[in-house]
């Protein structure tokens, strides 16, 4: 796989591009689901993806809610009053006595902020915080790739694992067979069907947790489609061993610092914490509103009858804070400190995109060599196998040595399949670390698979 460079797709196409991709595994006949189907599973099933979608959705709401703060404020307010009056003392006689009466009150205010700082820096605020749920929402996307990707091959290793125990086991099983007929003329001693029988049961032994991380593994990737699956698309000879584009370890580092999204959304968290700085200070600042009321009063029975006023009022409303005992203050220290918090995230942020950049991109490259000499390995043991096979049937080699031979064999397969998958995984996170890892990756390794 060449791991070039390339834009990151964006989340809301996920579901559209997925879905043409799954048209490979959707074909008539299909028995086997590849990791392009698992992938277009996981975008609809995946519960932390699912999340971060929920979570951009609503940090979305976030701009109308500070931009209607600057908007203005209408209300309508209802009062019902029951008044009792008890005058015992007037110049009118005739209004001496007790009496109630009912009063209805009704009044429209509106309120238009005119100057508010708090709130002009929390309109900015909105947009950075936007940016940095789209980058989360991006980097979660990509997060579920790898995922959904280490899964998958997690499965089909456990898979070979599987396999090569269980052909051990048989290898080992026919050589107890062997080693008991000839102990049985004579041939060899009882040492050698001990030790045969000691790696029959070795071998058992390993196909017996092969089983178990398989299962585990079937588990996992439920996880993340919410399905089990049986039958995977395995992984072919069609394999490129193709080194990183650029062929630069600092190259990809420089890159990664400046598209990471992880990192990027971490940034932008910061610019949230510095500008809460202003805006805690705002507190000190003077704020302006205009203000208007309109008020209607009924009432009914009463030593004066029924009445009907109503007064309307407009104006602007200064108001200048003097002393708050020292909550503004208080508050614009903890922002600052919250900021250098937030500075030593991001430092902290991009050490580990750093490291996990240059680890990933050493790890292709140590993944091609570890390939290509495990292919020759395997070569090599199978024809040390044959040859020592061929001296145990003339007396020349013990069955401790055809046993050695095949356990060299299997385990020389298995670690070149445990190689082949590395280097898929480390070049996906190398590919993600740079901030490039995208849909079109996932279609290439899937063209790998049969």
């Amino acid at each position: 796989m060449n791991p070039v460079c390339s834009s990151s797709a964006a989340p809301r196409l996920a579901a559209t591009l997925g879905g043409i991709l799954l048209t490979v595994v959707t074909a008539p006949g299909a028995l086997a689901i590849d990791l392009v189907g698992i992938y277009q599973l996981a975008l609809s099933n995946d519960p932390v993806y699912q999340g971060a979608g929920a979570a951009n959705r609503a940090a979305q709401e976030l701009k109308a809610q500070a931009r209607g703060q600057l908007l203005p404020d209408l209300s309508a307010n209802a009062d019902v009053f029951r008044n009792y009056l008890d005058v015992r003392e007037s110049n009118a006689v005739s209004q001496l006595g007790t009496d109630e009466f009912t009063e209805e009150l009704y009044t429209l205010s509106l309120t238009q902020p005119v100057y508010r700082r708090d709130r002009f820096i929390q309109l900015g605020q909105a947009d950075t915080r936007i940016e940095q749920a789209d980058a989360e929402y991006a980097f979660a996307l990509q997060e579920l790739m790898l995922r959904s990707a280490e899964r998958y091959f997690g499965v089909l290793r456990a898979e070979d694992t599987l396999t090569f125990a269980r052909s051990a086991l048989e290898a080992f099983g026919q050589q107890l067979r062997q080693s008991q007929q000839r102990f049985e003329v004579g041939l060899i001693a009882i040492t050698d069907v001990e030790e045969a029988q000691a790696g029959f049961d070795l071998a058992r032994a390993r196909v017996i947790a092969a089983e178990n991380d398989l299962n585990v593994s079937r588990e996992a990737l439920r996880e993340v489609t919410g399905k089990y699956h049986r039958d995977l698309a395995s992984l072919s000879e069609r394999l490129v061993l193709v080194t990183p584009e650029p062929d630069d370890i600092d190259r990809w580092t420089e890159i990664a610092l400046k598209q990471n999204l992880s990192l990027s959304a971490t940034r932008f968290s910061s610019h949230v914490a510095r500008d809460e700085i202003r805006r805690q200070a705002s507190g000190h600042f003077p704020t302006l509103d205009i203000v208007g009321n309109i008020r209607r009063s009924e009432s009914t029975g009463g030593f004066s009858g029924s009445s009907t006023f109503e007064r309307s009022d407009i104006g602007v409303q200064l108001n200048f804070p003097i002393y708050q005992g020292g909550l503004v203050v208080s508050r614009t220290r903890e922002a600052r400190q919250l900021y250098q918090q937030s500075l030593d995230q991001v430092e902290e942020q991009r050490r580990a995109v750093e490291r996990q950049t240059r680890d990933a991109y050493l790890g292709v490259v140590s993944d091609i060599s570890r390939v290509q000499a495990l292919e020759q390995a395997v070569r090599s043991n199978e024809s040390a196998r044959a040859a020592i096979e061929a001296g145990f049937q003339v007396g020349t080699r013990t069955s401790v040595d055809v046993l050695d031979a095949e356990q060299n064999v299997f385990e020389a397969k298995r670690d070149l399949s445990a190689a082949r998958y590395d280097f898929i995984i480390n070049t996906m996170t190398l590919k993600q670390a740079a901030g490039t890892l995208s849909q079109e990756d996932v279609s290439l390794i899937n063209a790998w698979l049969q």
